[in-house]
């Protein structure tokens, strides 16, 4: 979750705000019920929108993520419901539906995912998140005194109506689908977001671009796409060298069509080169088969390219 820093000079919310309008597009602020759609409900803070480096003036660490996936602004706002119970609302504008499918999948993959809101959401006591087409929103507690009215529920299904479009999957999150039930499709855009999944090394090992992830409980899968085989085998060459130097992995081998080893929690970790996709597979119990399950993705991207 994110934490508004308090202080924001009323100037600087000014300037921001002005950049901010004059951004192309549909002014984020329509996105956002009006009093006749929540009656009883007052805004006490903002609306503050802010765009560019002025992210960091809202959140405190995580800033660079956004970056990565593609940020353009974000709208913040808190609100009173009719029994003083008050809410932060945040509305992340990025810059095309997958970015914010990413970020979305990316901040909350290890929660339980529905289409109650949105495209996807996430549903928990303390705060509703959810995705629709460009848009990632963050509605949380910011005090809460009664549980009467849902009032949680009811503002984010207010933004939600207000979203425009439906939301378009990443390409290869759509040509590699969860292999178990209960698995979230999560989509990376580069080695930070890696890094939250994963973490490899602060370098950037792997050049990724593109990714889909998941858990299946006994092993994490990740599957990093190439614009070619060739610029595919060149990463995987590099990267088993920047395993071999690092000392948080032991045991580098050669396997069939790549390497495995080991990471300094004894879990072991297979990678391979099919194609201009690398799969990388680690293993969280040791009793599973982990070939088999390579195998398999194996399988599915040769028969991607009849």
């Amino acid at each position: 979750m994110t934490i508004m820093k308090k202080s924001i000079s009323g100037l600087l919310t000014v300037i921001i705000l002005m950049v901010a309008l004059h951004t192309p597009g549909q002014a984020i602020e329509k996105l956002l019920p009006s009093g006749d759609e929540l009656r009883g409900w007052k805004i006490t803070d903002g609306p503050k929108v802010f765009v560019g480096d002025y992210l960091f003036d809202l959140i405190d660490g995580g800033a660079d993520l956004y970056y990565e996936y593609g940020f353009n602004r974000v709208l913040s706002v808190n609100f009173a419901d009719p029994l003083q119970n008050t809410i932060q609302a945040e509305i992340y504008e990025m810059t095309d539906a997958p970015s914010a499918y990413g970020i979305f999948s990316l901040t909350q993959q290890a929660a339980k995912w529905s289409d109650q809101y949105g495209s996807l959401s996430v549903v928990a006591d303390d705060y509703i998140s959810f995705w629709e087409n460009k848009y990632f929103v963050i509605l949380s507690w910011s005090s809460r005194q009664h549980n009467n009215p849902p009032s949680l529920p009811e503002l984010a299904e207010a933004v939600s109506l207000k979203i425009p479009g439906n939301g378009t999957y990443p390409d290869i999150v759509e040509l590699f689908q969860p292999v178990s039930g209960g698995e979230n499709a999560i989509y990376l855009k580069g080695n930070t977001a890696l890094s939250n999944f994963y973490y490899f090394d602060y370098r950037d090992i792997f050049e990724i671009r593109e990714a889909v992830a998941g858990s299946a409980g006994k092993y994490n899968r990740i599957i990093i796409g190439y614009p070619d085989s060739e610029q595919a085998l060149r990463v995987l060459t590099g990267a088993k060298q920047n395993i071999m130097d690092n000392k948080r992995f032991s045991d580098v081998a050669m396997a069939f069509q790549g390497f495995s080893f080991r990471d300094n929690k004894g879990n072991f970790i297979l990678v391979r080169q099919v194609g201009n996709y690398i799969a990388i597979l680690v293993a969280l119990d040791a009793d599973i088969a982990i070939i088999p399950v390579m195998d398999d993705i194996t399988l599915k991207i040769e028969n991607l390219s009849q």
